[in-house]
């Protein structure tokens, strides 16, 4: 697809390697090694015998829940993590592809993405810039022990800007005491195939150290057209030194990810075409997958033409040719110290490395505006010959993705003192470092339209006095000191039990802008060397480059309670308030006022979460029900501002939600257990929203993008050599817009889509059988997943907006087609 390749196999090789001699955390519900040691809670192997299915319910005064390697070895392999939790009551999540390498929209009672904090043995995985997750960077299945989901709250010690609301904590595979050889092959539609290995060394040597190393390459062609493809490896590594017999340890481990997929699959939100079809991809929702798939001709470039003002081409210009190159490096230690009788130290230091672009081509200029060179004013000047033909006259399509690379430090450490056998009390500081820097630069095309270089950082096309052109230069730094405390305690028999706790996040925001800003939405000019000077002369109200800095902070408390009813079940409570600061990378827009000004710039979006519920986690019945209730203030989002006299990221007032999350298991025999959830969800927004022409109606709507309702199931069966796995799930409708109305082509009372999508139903089977039968071990076997069963089409995610007029030229909602069925067998050898 490109003449300069990833070279994933040399970089997941080298560091699969150097991850031999690392190791992990210890498994646990919570996030931190601190959190796990002071609420004792579930581990993997606690879970594993409570809970049926692979669902277990903790015993915790949180809304949660947890998924095991029960449930999670019986998806398909390789499957983003995030897309096996819809299966949780709660959760919604819309996957890209049917393999998980192309990413997802992901919400828990309706908190997005970037309101939710996702961590891997307690380190915080989401964008440090937007917030943003990523489902086709984590952890492959196989060095996943659990994962466990918090509905509507936070851990006390969690080191998050934007967890205004839910939590999902990852716990890696811990090494195990025995030696343990696994590798696998996939195959399946889309010319999919995979093959993982993995080792365990077992304990060596009387220290019983125990080391693990894994690698996996995937790779699969686009279900959506016949261009883009899919390609993923991974590493990962661990060593686990156990320290006595009273739980204490060392252990480090390491995480490489690196994945190439072309976008895909993601067409507008109207069921009219919103203008003619140009062979660059549809500008509709088509109405099957059938229709859905997209037939590029092959396009080839035209010569260029010396002394003639040539246009640019149109081939490479689909949005299917964007190519979406990633790497992450993620380091995590940890370590639980008892320094005395009732006094336990843990520590989880961690460095994370990551590298990623995104975006399509641009038409630049070969000459110069007003001697000036750069991107001037949302325009390309390169004063250079770029196709070659002796001249400077033409317009030359060009890659322009948007570069980010972030190195991130980070330490969570707490103490904790067992005042008696029922009450303890602990302290903890978490820290973090993000450099995050931001840049544009530009890339050529070869002549069948693909890139030549994926990572144009690597080479970036400059000006002809040496200047990268590019079309945004930051460097920003962010900072958080937090504090917290936490008291538990145990009363009445052991039957009441109390944790209470304040978490103190001081959150500091150091930016720098290389380049002009021109608009109050943080347009910028990116001009350097001398055209600087002469744009600044010709634009005396664009604001030069700068640095600024910003200062957030807060007192969180929380409080949970739970009631054990003898032989009935368990009542729960918690209350936690959360704060989201405003995205590091939108407080930009600020530059274009004066600095010290509260013009551009925003409050921190603050919650207030509530649970009520009741839960029984022991015997063949287990169930939970949670009513839970949700108030924001200082709602954040992009809408206009008549100040500004445009849409710019704000404050949109205040949101309340509420509903009701169930799930119940039971175990029907030895062979065969089933398990049932639904969620109900209300939202109300109370404000209207500006816009240029009046105020939107948006008080007393239902926000967009949210699933009204979500039910399913799941029914296994195990006759042994044989097990057998079918799962539902019904996705209620979504309002595609918070006016709650159709949408519009702009100007007209056309409709261009409804003002729902419909809801969907997804089907999934799995089938095992063990080859203990052929002569090999019942470790071994051959599985067969397919997702999908019924091949049902559907809408699947898009962001809510308050906009309900598209245009093709103005504003439109991008929608992901649903994934279509496939299907997956694997062969796994194991020892």
């Amino acid at each position: 697809m490109t003449e300069q390749k990833y070279r994933l196999a040399a970089h997941a090789s080298a560091t699969v390697l150097a991850l031999a001699s690392l190791g992990l955390a210890a498994p646990a519900l919570a996030q931190s090694t601190g959190s796990m040691d002071f609420g004792n809670q579930i581990v993997v192997t606690g879970t594993a015998q409570k809970g049926i299915v692979g669902v277990a319910n903790p015993d915790t005064s949180k809304a949660s829940a947890i998924l095991s390697q029960a449930w999670i070895e019986r998806q398909t392999p390789g499957q983003s993590i995030n897309d096996m939790i819809n299966y949780l009551p709660g959760v919604s999540f819309q996957n890209n592809d049917p393999y998980g390498g192309s990413g997802g929209t992901l919400m828990i009672r309706g908190f997005d993405a970037t309101r939710i904090s996702e961590t891997i043995d307690g380190v915080t995985l989401n964008d440090d810039g937007n917030y943003a997750l990523y489902s086709g960077e984590l952890l492959d299945s196989e060095v996943i022990d659990q994962v466990a989901v918090n509905f509507g709250t936070t851990d006390v010690d969690s080191p998050t800007s934007s967890a205004s609301g839910s939590t999902i904590n990852i716990r890696s595979h811990k090494p195990t005491e025995d030696f343990h050889l696994k590798a696998s092959g996939a195959m399946g539609t889309d010319n999919y195939y995979r093959v993982m290995g993995m080792v365990d060394s077992g304990a060596i040597g009387p220290a019983g150290t125990r080391l693990y190393g894994e690698y996996s390459h995937s790779h699969n062609d686009s279900p959506f057209n016949n261009y883009g493809k899919v390609r993923r490896e991974q590493a990962n590594g661990g060593i686990y030194q156990p320290l006595g017999a009273n739980g204490d340890f060392l252990s480090l481990t390491g995480t490489y990810v690196g994945t190439e997929n072309n976008f895909s699959g993601s067409v507008p939100l109207s069921n009219v075409p919103l203008t003619a079809d140009t062979g660059v991809g549809f500008t509709y929702f088509p109405t099957s997958f059938k229709n859905g798939y997209y037939h590029y001709a092959p396009c080839t470039t035209a010569a260029a033409n010396a002394g003639t003002a040539d246009n640019a081409n149109t081939c490479g210009s689909a949005y299917d040719y964007r190519v979406n190159p990633a790497q992450l490096l993620n380091l995590r230690g940890s370590a639980r110290l008892t320094l005395a009788p009732g006094l336990v130290w843990t520590i989880d230091p961690s460095y994370q490395w990551t590298k990623a672009n995104g975006g399509g081509t641009v038409v630049a200029s070969e000459g110069t505006s007003a001697g000036m060179t750069g991107y001037v004013n949302g325009s390309y000047y390169l004063g250079e010959d770029l196709n070659g033909d002796g001249d400077t006259l033409d317009k030359v399509r060009l890659l322009a993705p948007s570069q980010t690379t972030t190195h991130r430090i980070a330490l969570t450490t707490s103490m904790r003192y067992d005042i008696d056998s029922r009450q303890a009390v602990r302290i903890a500081y978490a820290f973090a470092r993000s450099v995050i820097s931001q840049t544009g630069e530009l890339g050529m095309l070869n002549s069948d339209g693909s890139p030549v270089l994926i990572s144009p950082v690597n080479d970036p096309l400059t000006d002809g006095a040496g200047n990268v052109v590019e079309k945004r230069d930051t460097r920003s730094i962010a900072l958080l000191n937090q504090v917290s405390a936490e008291y538990r305690g145990s009363f009445m028999g052991n039957r009441l039990k109390v944790n209470a706790g304040l978490r103190a996040p001081f959150m500091h925001r150091d930016l720098t802008n290389d380049c002009f800003t021109r608009s109050s939405s943080g347009g910028v000019s990116c001009v350097f060397g001398a055209s600087a000077a002469t744009y600044a002369a010709a634009n005396p109200s664009a604001v030069s480059p700068q640095r600024r800095t910003y200062n957030y902070n807060a007192v969180l408390p929380s409080l949970g309670v739970t009631y054990d009813l003898p032989s009935a079940g368990q009542i729960f409570f918690n209350y936690s308030k959360g704060m989201s600061v405003p995205q590091t990378t939108s407080l930009y827009q600020s530059f274009y006022f004066a600095n010290g000004s509260n013009a551009g710039l925003v409050d921190p979006e603050k919650t207030d979460n509530f649970d009520l519920g009741f839960r029984r986690t022991s015997g063949p019945l287990q169930a939970q029900a949670d009513l839970w209730y949700t108030h924001f203030t200082n709602r954040l989002g992009t809408a206009y501002q008549p100040d500004a006299n445009t849409a710019i990221y704000t404050n949109l007032g205040t949101v309340d939600r509420y509903g009701i999350d169930a799930n119940v298991s039971y175990r029907f025999t030895s062979h065969v257990s089933g398990y049932v959830f639904g969620s109900w969800l209300h939202s109300r927004i109370k404000d209207n929203v500006d816009s240029p022409t009046g105020e939107l109606a948006t008080a007393g709507k239902f926000e967009s993008a949210v699933p009204i309702t979500t039910v399913g199931a799941r029914l296994a069966g195990n006759f042994q050599p044989f097990t057998l796995g079918v799962q539902v799930k019904r996705t209620g409708p979504r309002y595609v817009n918070d006016q709650n109305t159709p949408y519009y082509l702009a100007g007209t009372t056309t409709v261009a889509y409804g003002a729902k999508t419909p809801s969907y139903t997804l089907v999934d089977l799995d089938v095992r059988v063990a080859l203990g039968a052929v002569g090999l071990n019942d470790r071994s076997y051959l599985q067969l997943n397919v997702t999908n069963l019924f091949n049902q089409y559907y809408a699947g995610g898009f962001s809510g907006t308050f906009n309900n007029q598209v245009s093709y030229t103005g504003s439109y909602t991008n929608v992901q087609i649903g994934a279509p069925r496939a299907a997956i067998a694997t062969l796994v050898l194991a020892y």
